[in-house]
């Protein structure tokens, strides 16, 4: 459990800003929603900067992080609680769970992690539209969003990786 007290003011600032960016970077993949022309496809920028809080901060703060991005996210653009959101967050949370255990166990890279976690958002975003759609119908969709996530996550990997070594060179964070 995150207690409020291990926050530093440099690292609330820190997170702050970067939760800025993630929801300014998930708020512009909407403007261009055709980039990739599936539904329920996006390319996953806002993760990089997750992937970046999980590797510099830990799971703890990631939660938090994540935790205020889909809910700012939420308000902003899809509406709080609409079959949307909670595809998404279905998404969110299933990646999330097995992103940080491949972190903390130092199973994958941070370009394994973008793909790890891109192939569980797909599978989280199925088992929580088959839940809301009460139908088996909806795993067909799984191998089509799977197809678009391998690049994508790869694409987030590869950019949350040198991002990390950039802070970490700078040593800002």
């Amino acid at each position: 459990m995150l207690s409020y007290d291990k926050l530093t003011t440099r690292e609330l600032t820190q997170l702050g800003v970067l939760l800025a960016a993630a929801i300014a970077l998930r708020l512009i993949e909407n403007l261009f929603p055709y980039l990739l022309p599936i539904p329920g496809a996006r390319l996953g920028l806002a993760n990089i900067l997750t992937i970046i809080v999980l590797l510099l901060y830990g799971t703890d703060k990631a939660g938090l992080f994540l935790s205020a991005r889909i809910l700012l996210v939420g308000l902003l653009s899809t509406g709080l609680f609409t079959p949307g959101f909670l595809i998404g967050l279905g998404g969110a949370a299933l990646s999330f769970v097995f992103m940080s255990l491949a972190i903390e166990r130092k199973y994958f890279s941070p370009i394994g992690v973008g793909l790890l976690g891109a192939f569980m958002h797909n599978c989280g975003q199925i088992i929580a539209a088959m839940y809301l759609m009460n139908s088996l119908a909806v795993f067909s969709y799984l191998p089509v969003l799977i197809a678009i996530g391998i690049p994508t996550g790869l694409f987030t990997g590869i950019l949350a990786n040198m991002l990390v070594k950039r802070i970490k060179n700078i040593g800002n964070l």
